[in-house]
């Protein structure tokens, strides 16, 4: 694959809309998918549950992130494929259907370890360590680079208005790409990591819970103050979010009150940076070392 390491300001990005880590199957190969868990997380007070839909086989090494393409209607997963601070040129990018068969098991590859994703104008914006990667989802060699100087462990990334913001957890910034240009918005977000950007407002999974931040980085208010070391952020409206914990525990947020739907703690199985599709209420589950990728209808 042909890379292009681009110094930042040299290259501007077109401006950005929609965006939101073993062996693998050679591509184009449908897996046979395990079956999904038996019983559903249901919440009584709430009214919120988990039906399990489908699981995939062990394809997926170290799978971080799950992303819906609804243009496409097929997913993404990054695949870590080690360990999440290696620059090993391992990582790659998978593609599944939506009833979790493979298309390509590394569409995209050569990567170290790719974690958070999202989608904008026809091209794939993911995070690796210490750089956000960019390529086009007609054709994967077609690909961008930007370096992001002082980063050692970027994590989600979701758009804005012209450009993308990303999170490093490590260093506790909140960094936007924008034209081709980083800029550090905050430095004092411990923990920082899931991030949405949602009716123009931005949010992000920190060590103080669930933030509502201004579009240059202010913390305006703490939505969430139990939800704390969160890692996937969903929006779902008015104050309600589908958040996970990496260490396997997946919640409701509806303002300051927290419900926990899942929990596969004791099966080691974690829950990473989860994806959603709206449209048929289901949400995706990155099993990160499980190395496989969970499905639930939402209720």
């Amino acid at each position: 694959m042909k890379k292009q390491v681009l110094s930042l300001g040299l290259i501007a990005l077109m401006g950005m809309q929609a965006c939101n880590s073993g062996a693998a199957n050679e591509e184009g190969q449908n897996s046979s998918k395990e079956e999904a868990p038996q019983e559903a997380p249901v919440d009584a007070e709430t009214g919120v549950s988990l039906e399990p839909l489908w699981e995939t086989d062990m394809w997926y090494p170290t799978n971080e992130s799950v992303l819906l393409d609804e243009s496409q209607g097929l997913l993404y997963v990054s695949c870590i494929a080690g360990n999440p601070t290696d620059k090993d040129g391992k990582g790659h990018i998978a593609r599944l259907n939506l009833d979790g068969t493979i298309i390509d098991s590394a569409w995209a590859q050569g990567y170290n370890a790719p974690k958070g994703m999202c989608i904008s104008n026809g091209r794939l914006y993911f995070t690796d360590i210490d750089r956000i990667v960019s390529v086009s989802l007609a054709n994967p060699k077609d690909e961008l680079i930007f370096p992001v100087p002082g980063s050692t462990f970027l994590n989600d990334i979701t758009p804005g208005l012209n450009g993308v913001y990303f999170s490093d957890m490590n260093t506790g910034k909140l960094q936007y790409l924008e034209q081709g240009v980083v800029h550090t918005l905050n430095e004092d977000l411990t923990g920082i990591n899931g991030l949405s950007f949602f009716e123009n407002e931005l949010y992000a999974l920190t060590e103080q819970g669930l933030l509502r931040l201004s579009l240059g980085g202010e913390v305006l208010e703490t939505i969430n103050s139990e939800l704390t070391g969160g890692d996937g952020l969903v929006p779902l409206g008015s104050n309600r979010f589908i958040a996970s914990r990496w260490q396997g525990e997946v919640w409701y947020l509806n303002g300051g009150q927290s419900t926990k739907l899942l929990d596969s703690k004791a099966e080691e199985l974690q829950t990473a940076d989860i994806g959603y599709n709206a449209a048929d209420q289901v949400l995706y589950v990155p099993r990160f070392f499980g190395n496989k990728v969970s499905a639930f209808k939402m209720h």
